[in-house]
């Protein structure tokens, strides 16, 4: 496994790799009509549109096996605070370790900005992702928001983190 730097030749493999995930993730916690949304190709685009735009300080990361990318991660800092925005992986490849690289090379990127904390949102019953951030020393404070899945307003959970 080589995690690395994305290039804009990996982004329809990211797009692949957050349809697929998001399908098998929220399977149950959104409706079937809001995960058909959620297709490869919509989720290219919305790649390409955020590294199109993306800030100084932000890092898209891929996990590759044998040149195939089965996960990526992506965050951001303003300030002194990061945020990691997505960590998904393809449903075969959880709990053989690429989850926990990505992880790690993104928090050793926000800790090399200088970010003193991060947070990150969960999607409310997402309960392999809640207990892994949890395992990976990410507190939820109660605080609550949403965020929209294939045209569904899904309600989330934010986890915090000291990097330091």
């Amino acid at each position: 496994m080589q995690i690395r730097p994305a290039t804009p030749d990996d982004l329809a493999a990211v797009g692949r790799v957050h349809a697929v995930s998001r399908n098998a993730a929220y399977a149950g916690l959104l409706p079937a009509d809001a995960l058909a949304q959620v297709t490869p190709a919509r989720q290219e685009a919305v790649w390409r549109e955020r590294m199109a735009e993306a800030p100084v300080r932000s890092a898209l990361l891929v996990a590759t096996y044998d040149g195939e990318v089965v996960g990526f991660t992506q965050g951001e800092a303003r300030g002194d605070v990061a945020h990691l925005n997505a960590l998904h992986l393809l449903p075969e490849r959880h709990g053989g370790g690429a989850g926990q690289a990505l992880h790690d090379a993104l928090l050793g990127r926000f800790a090399g900005w200088g970010c003193s904390s991060a947070r990150l949102y969960v999607v409310r019953g997402n309960e392999r992702a809640q207990s892994f951030y949890r395992r990976n020393g990410w507190t939820h404070d109660e605080t609550t928001g949403s965020h929209e899945v294939g045209g569904v307003v899904v309600p989330v959970l934010e986890y915090r983190r000291s990097l330091g």
